[in-house]
């Protein structure tokens, strides 16, 4: 009989934990072990991209995550699953757990042909049950660099060096040149400075004094950098947009007049 009311008390919990309360009694609750509680986990997922590229919808499939309970810095022994795996509910002592899950690896500085989603969320048990969900987002923003058809004319070597501070701890900048293929998925964190230096050197072989821009982005933003060569009357400007908006930069380039 014992046995028959215990799994009565988690119907109660796989229903929800509003249903739980109203279901759980003074005598079912006596039901959960001393010093132990336990816990029902689920997680969502959302690409959280502005436009869509390399699949992403591809990462809002849950089975695809790895789910993990952590303590004190620790997974939990037998408290690491396959979403598709894991159980309705756990029991765990009492005390303060992470749930964790994530698809793809986040040591990653940049992503091409990947990417990252994870999320985490804190519970506390203490001979109760709770009802744990995680949201899992990218951990990167998207950024796109496109040179104008025209650079080559004017440009022997261009390019855009980017920095983050996951690109940082690599010790060099991710360099975007004529050959890189966008999208690119850079790590960062919410709001964090991210800074483009664009590098030229002229045909005749001089260098362009570096111009950088610097943007706050977070994962789930995307940033568009056109660079677009702009000849007239006899002068040269450089025009770089960002996200539509243009900023002209001056290049100190002698056109000859069969250009213009």
């Amino acid at each position: 009989m014992k046995y028959l009311k215990f799994l009565r008390t988690y119907v109660c919990l796989l229903l929800g934990f509003a249903a739980f309360t109203a279901c759980t009694s003074d005598e079912e609750e006596a039901l959960i072990p001393e010093g132990k509680g336990y816990v029902k986990l689920s997680l969502n997922a959302d690409a959280g991209f502005q436009t869509k590229a390399v699949n992403e919808s591809d990462y809002t499939k849950l089975d695809n995550y790895t789910v993990q309970i952590w303590q004190d810095g620790k997974i939990v022994p037998g408290c690491e699953w396959k979403y598709s795996e894991m159980p309705a509910f756990t029991e765990l002592q009492n005390g303060t757990y992470t749930l964790s899950a994530f698809i793809g690896d986040s040591t990653k500085a940049t992503y091409i042909d990947d990417l990252c989603f994870l999320g985490s969320e804190s519970f506390v048990l203490k001979n109760d049950s709770a009802q744990v969900s995680v949201d899992c987002k990218p951990n990167s923003a998207r950024i796109n660099v496109v040179f104008g058809e025209e650079m080559e004319k004017y440009f022997s070597s261009y390019e855009v060096k980017i920095t983050t501070v996951a690109q940082s701890k690599t010790g060099t900048p991710f360099t975007w040149d004529k050959d890189t293929t966008g999208p690119v998925y850079f790590k960062v964190n919410k709001n964090e400075t991210v800074n483009f230096v664009v590098k030229l050197t002229k045909t005749d072989g001089t260098k362009v004094e570096d111009k950088t821009y610097s943007y706050s982005l977070s994962p789930g933003n995307a940033k568009k950098i056109t660079l677009t060569p702009n000849v007239t009357s006899g002068s040269f400007e450089l025009t770089i947009k960002i996200d539509g908006t243009a900023i002209d930069h001056i290049v100190d380039i002698e056109v000859p007049s069969d250009w213009v």
